[in-house]
């Protein structure tokens, strides 16, 4: 054999070995919950939130359920909030907007909390609305005050608590029982429940990881709601977000992934509206005002 085959073939080689090892590092180095006693090979059907928009909230995507990430599209007014930064369309017409969607969004919701007065335990779905009314509130005051960054992250918050309310709804009553089934574009491209309409098998380990990963957003976020000056607004959330892990933690040990699985959904949904919250307190005024350059004194 000529020495160039020889030398091709040991790096072919070498690469696939680094390839392997590369790969058997990356897979120790994922995050699982305590394991359970129960048959790894059990597992729950989950609907992937595939990327889809969801048009109630602006212009956002809406966020993977549980699944370890944050929107990280633009919501309400084009903030980018839920995607880790304060940048975009924090203006008053932004502010406007995202007041405007969240209104709508929110006289719907009481319109399918009617619906289910009576057919379902709507005390949380109750809790909820009432909660995105006082978000709302505190979205209206702070756009009159021209902070236009926290109006945006009030009205944000204010969705994302009412897409928490009308999720619950549908997954006990079945989304195509609502009111605003055929008009609502929460629902849209979704089945009966809400859910997507493609469904994957995810195993034991996957769910671990996914309840692992809910847990670390907790306790993260758990220090910044505390450090926050409007501490006493987030907390609830935090708080039901919390309740929502613990559900999801017992279900995992029982081997009812499927169960755990929607409970971490909650759990992520009422996270996005502790942190949003939390957030508001920091949020600039207007994205269209300067702010100070540091001169290069290095």
């Amino acid at each position: 054999m000529k020495p160039k085959v020889l030398i091709g073939s040991a790096m072919a080689v070498a690469l696939m070995g680094f390839g392997m090892l590369a790969g058997s590092v990356a897979g120790t180095n994922g995050a699982s919950a305590q394991t359970s006693t129960t048959t790894p090979s059990a597992t729950a059907t989950v609907a992937p939130n595939n990327g889809q928009t969801d048009p109630s909230s602006g212009n956002g995507i809406m966020p993977g359920p549980g699944m370890g990430g944050r929107g990280g599209g633009k919501h309400g007014g084009g903030d980018g909030f839920m995607g880790g930064g304060f940048g975009g369309n924090i203006t008053a017409d932004g502010a406007t907007q995202a007041i405007t969607n969240v209104t709508s969004a929110i006289a719907t919701a009481k319109t399918d909390l009617a619906y289910a007065s009576g057919k379902m335990d709507t005390t949380d779905v109750q809790r909820w609305v009432n909660g995105a009314d006082a978000l709302l509130k505190s979205a209206q005051s702070a756009n009159t005050a021209s902070q236009y960054g926290q109006a945006v992250a009030y009205a944000d918050a204010a969705r994302e608590l009412v897409m928490t309310a009308e999720s619950q709804m549908a997954q006990k009553l079945g989304a195509s029982t609502l009111p605003s089934y055929s008009t609502n574009p929460r629902f849209q491209g979704r089945d009966g429940n809400g859910n997507g309409q493609t469904t994957t098998t995810v195993p034991q380990a996957q769910a671990s990881r996914i309840l692992a990963d809910t847990y670390n957003r907790l306790v993260a976020e758990g220090t910044q709601v505390k450090s926050a000056s409007n501490a006493s607004e987030a907390t609830p959330y935090l708080t039901d977000a919390q309740n929502a892990y613990k559900a999801a933690y017992s279900a995992y040990q029982a081997g009812n992934y499927s169960d755990a699985l929607s409970s971490a959904r909650l759990a992520e949904r009422l996270s996005n509206v502790a942190e949003t919250v939390a957030r508001a307190s920091t949020a600039p005024a207007n994205s269209d005002t300067p702010v100070t350059v540091p001169a290069p004194n290095f």
